[in-house]
């Protein structure tokens, strides 16, 4: 994630402002590439709320559109994330891991089967945003 911009954004009130309708959170899988670079394995994608969530002393918390969930695109370990406008526009990416990971976002899922590794998705499973926060 490039921090710095995120913390630019943060500082003043018009980032969930810039996120706008159709904004999403990717979840993918694979070789994370540089910022802004293309998105090789898509494994969820989850369309923001709009309000796409809400800045308080300097953290941004996300919420999902649909209280439902979304589904997963794909079966796959999840190695990293973005955030992006819905017209594609990169806004910030960032690594992810399971509870027990060292990613800047954790993933965590309900029941899987014995074995598996903590940040598998399973097509046409269930994806919900718990909790997303930035910054602070």
């Amino acid at each position: 994630m490039n921090v710095l911009a995120i913390n630019a954004m943060l500082a003043g009130p018009g980032l969930v402002a810039y996120l706008g309708e159709g904004s999403r959170f990717l979840v993918c899988g694979g070789a994370q590439p540089a910022e802004g670079g293309a998105v090789a394995t898509l494994l969820a994608a989850a369309a923001l709320a709009l309000p796409a969530g809400a800045v308080e002393s300097g953290r941004l918390s996300l919420v999902q559109a649909d209280s439902a969930g979304d589904l997963a695109l794909a079966t796959g370990i999840a190695t990293w994330g973005r955030i992006e406008l819905a017209n594609g526009t990169w806004v910030a990416d960032f690594t992810m891991s399971g509870p027990s990971g060292s990613g800047q976002v954790k993933l965590v899922v309900q029941n899987p089967p014995e074995g598996d590794p903590e940040a598998k998705l399973y097509q046409g499973g269930t994806f919900f945003i718990g909790e997303v926060v930035i910054g602070g």
